[in-house]
């Protein structure tokens, strides 16, 4: 007789794809009428902002700009001079399978960035830009659920406490303010420029509503009316909160990632900047879900034949941030820095002498004075490295946040820099979890008349299951014989009903 086992839908997220796509572009700049001629290009900056995503059944797409910011001394010896243009980029992702529809989560990294010289009046920028893109799709994954069966079958169920993805999407953020300048830093003569990086500090799903706070950490690049550069950090806060498709228990969890669409930032005083700001925060939400599996099925008085099969969940494992540092030499007088940009690539997972390693390769920029007060740049390169406990079939999805500060310390030949990077790590289980889709059962068999009622029979390694079914009697059976609230130990004696 074949029995066929009914099926139970769970509705979920499957991340199926995820990739970065590093491009690099070149722009050309001239300079404005009026603007003296180029005499030293002292370095250049950028913010990466993202205007848009496409889903298509076959790839996705992302579109966006790079604002830049060139800074260079004129020939003629006067206060240096700025200079921005926009450079536009475009990324693609094919993918194997065609899927309709989905979620797009986007981390873009500008990863490098120099500008030279190719003429009296024009300068070429190159940006290296790499975005890393992770497709979710909608699945439905159908768990087994056993029907009525003869009350000589036995079966064994396994429970597995599993935090999924169920939902993904984005809320938009407009921000405007007006940032007053500290007291103790000089006035703004002119900007020349800007980075910003959002960071959501906490997160929480009250129902059908997902609540966010954070913050917008924005560096400043301005110079003063003698020709002095200076520069200012500041946080700019954010609270919003977005619908969700339907309401959660408490044990939901979300991770949010923000990233930049827009701004603009103007000095509307001596002491005041008008900042407006677009941001997206992209989000998923986790939920926990209690999955029961029919993994084996037996019977003592019939045989049984199983047809199994894989079920592939996307159930997370872990979820944790890691704190990267990295050091590097650099030679000269440059203690005292005018402006540090950082670059960092997106991470990787490489497999290390013994186990799995994360690592993050970063470039930083430093324009600094030198001990005649000339503008000097340089620059170096760092990798940021941390041991990572994981299984190789694990998928892993890597996320670099937050930059940490750069420290200069003296030594011997120059300085030590000191940087490091955030690198938040989403494991998700490789191994499927088998279950049993299909019994056929024999007829039933009279026992054999020699066979004795009770045996005796001391404990292995297996558990009361393996030893119930090898013996022909059921778990139940030897736990009311022997008085069992829990698996037998190694070594007891055990008697065991033989029906």
């Amino acid at each position: 007789m074949d029995v066929k086992f009914a099926k139970k839908p769970l509705h979920c997220l499957q991340p199926f794809y995820g990739q970065s796509n590093r491009q690099e572009q070149t722009q050309e700049i001239r300079l404005p009428d009026g603007y003296p001629d180029v005499g030293k290009v002292l370095g250049c900056w950028g913010q990466v902002f993202v205007r848009g995503k496409e889903w298509r059944s076959s790839f996705i797409s992302a579109n966006g700009g790079i604002a830049v910011w060139a800074l260079y001394a004129p020939e003629d010896g006067s206060v240096p001079r700025v200079v921005d243009v926009w450079i536009p980029f475009q990324c693609r992702w094919d993918f194997d399978d065609g899927v309709e529809d989905g979620t797009i989560i986007l981390k873009p990294m500008l990863v490098n960035m120099d500008c030279r010289g190719i003429s009296a009046r024009k300068m070429m920028v190159r940006a290296e830009l790499d975005v890393f893109a992770q497709a979710m799709k909608k699945n439905k994954a159908e768990l087994s659920a056993a029907p009525e069966l003869p009350e000589d079958v036995q079966l064994r169920t396994v429970s597995y406490p599993v935090e999924i993805p169920v939902e993904a999407g984005e809320k938009q953020l407009q921000l405007e303010e007006n940032l007053v300048l500290p007291s103790n830093l000089p006035p703004v003569h002119k900007l020349l420029g800007f980075r910003c990086v959002p960071n959501v500090a906490e997160q929480k799903i009250l129902g059908n509503r997902l609540v966010f706070r954070g913050q917008s950490n924005i560096h400043i690049q301005y110079m003063t009316e003698d020709g002095k550069i200076c520069t200012w950090d500041t946080e700019v806060p954010f609270s919003q909160y977005t619908e969700l498709d339907r309401d959660y228990s408490s044990g939901a969890t979300a991770w949010a990632l923000p990233i930049v669409t827009a701004m603009e930032l103007d000095a509307v005083g001596e002491n005041q900047l008008h900042l407006q700001m677009g941001i997206a925060v992209q989000y998923t939400v986790f939920d926990r879900e209690m999955v029961e599996a029919v993994i084996d099925a037996y019977s003592p008085s019939r045989e049984v034949s199983i047809q199994k099969e894989a079920l592939q969940l996307p159930m997370l494992l872990d979820k944790t941030v890691l704190e990267l540092s990295a050091n590097a030499g650099m030679e000269g007088d440059i203690l005292k820095p005018l402006n540090v940009t950082q670059y960092w690539e997106q991470p990787r997972l490489q497999l290390g002498q013994q186990d799995m390693e994360i690592s993050v390769d970063g470039q930083c920029d430093i324009l600094y004075e030198d001990g005649q007060g000339q503008l000097q740049g340089d620059h170096a390169r760092v990798t940021a490295q941390e041991l990572f406990p994981c299984a190789k079939d694990n998928l892993v999805y890597l996320w670099a946040s937050q930059p940490s500060p750069v420290e200069l310390y003296p030594s011997s030949d120059g300085v030590t820099l000191s940087s490091g990077i955030s690198v938040e790590a989403h494991v998700y289980s490789g191994q499927p979890i088998t279950q049993i889709v299909e019994l056929n059962l024999g007829e039933c068999v009279e026992p054999d008349p020699e066979r004795p009622s009770m045996i005796l029979r001391r404990v292995g390694e297996e558990g009361l299951w393996e030893i119930a079914k090898g013996c022909g009697s059921t778990p139940e059976a030897i736990r009311q014989a022997n008085h069992l609230s829990q698996e037998p130990e190694e070594g007891q004696l055990l008697l065991i009903p033989i029906p």
